[in-house]
């Protein structure tokens, strides 16, 4: 989550211009960083990234008891929203955040608005959990109406949710996905990554896109493949089949092998259309050689 934070007015104050670039800093080394763990030794970071990165926890379960409370202050959990059957995005935010969860949240509210389909509230969910024990109810209330006045008609604002919670709930659930984080004490901010978390219906982290500006098409081939058939046309299945999810691109692309296959499957495909009704009219007009109709052979011709 985040803060009002207009662009003029950040670049308009050099302390907060900074902050900014060190949130877009850490942004940029989070995406370098993101298929392993950043350990708090690795010299070769800023000290300020340091113990800050993703964890990629594909096909974990998402720990759906830990009960945390939403904008308008009625305790709810993960759990609540899976058992709609819907695949759900998870984004780890803050309100107060100077910088990179206002480009983050920007960039989904722009990527859904390019995004036709699937639709938010009838297809999928979304909820952005405070990683800011101290955040209030009526902080998360201001940052979702913030987002949601934004959507374009073809979503339902109801179905992205912004909740809080306690220290012990927020930890639980950032080890779970892997999130990594510290807090900077003297600058009263958090360090931290940018990172969509896609779950199934069934709880199952099916993907992590580290992304700021979200491509309409990843968003929706991350949803796709969440909803493990539920949601999206029968093309949309194929498409989603003949690519797989670049994290070095940051986006899905084609497969080689599996177009490869399909263009063979294709191919045989269409030589079985072509061929087995020539055969199967060749059988029925073939005159089959009759037996009355064979003249018999006189011995005495033999001779």
């Amino acid at each position: 989550m985040l803060n009002h934070f207009a662009t003029n007015e950040i670049c308009g104050k050099p302390a907060m211009r900074a902050r900014v670039l060190v949130c877009m800093l850490m942004a940029s080394m989070a995406a370098i960083c993101r298929a392993d763990a950043v350990g708090s030794t690795d010299s070769g970071l800023p000290k300020a990234m340091q113990g800050v990165g993703i964890e990629q926890h594909l096909g974990d379960l998402i720990p759906e008891h830990l009960v945390f409370k939403n904008a308008a202050g009625e305790s709810t959990s993960i759990g609540r929203l899976l058992k709609q059957g819907k695949p759900v995005l998870l984004s780890l935010n803050y309100s107060n955040c100077p910088g990179l969860c206002v480009s983050q949240l920007n960039g989904l509210v722009q990527g859904l608005n390019q995004m036709p389909s699937p639709s938010l509230g009838k297809d999928f969910l979304m909820v952005s959990i405070s990683i800011d024990p101290s955040e209030t109810c009526e902080k998360a209330m201001g940052t979702q109406r913030k987002y949601s006045q934004d959507l374009f008609e073809q979503h339902d604002a109801k179905g992205w949710e912004f909740w809080v919670g306690t220290a012990e709930s927020i930890r639980q659930l950032t080890q779970a996905v892997g999130f990594q984080y510290t807090y900077d004490a003297k600058h009263k901010q958090y360090n931290h990554p940018s990172a969509a978390i896609f779950i199934s219906p069934n709880g199952k982290i099916t993907r992590y896109v580290f992304e700021i500006g979200f491509m309409p098409k990843t968003l929706k081939m991350a949803f796709v493949e969440a909803g493990e058939g539920r949601i999206g046309t029968p093309l949309d299945m194929i498409a989603l089949w003949c690519v797989h999810y670049d994290p070095d691109e940051n986006k899905y692309t084609a497969s080689a092998r599996r177009l490869m296959s399909l263009g063979a499957g294709v191919f045989v495909v269409a030589v079985l259309l072509i061929t087995v009704p020539y055969w199967i009219f060749y059988s029925h007009t073939k005159s089959p050689i009759q037996p009355d109709s064979i003249s018999p052979v006189d011995p005495r011709d033999q001779t």
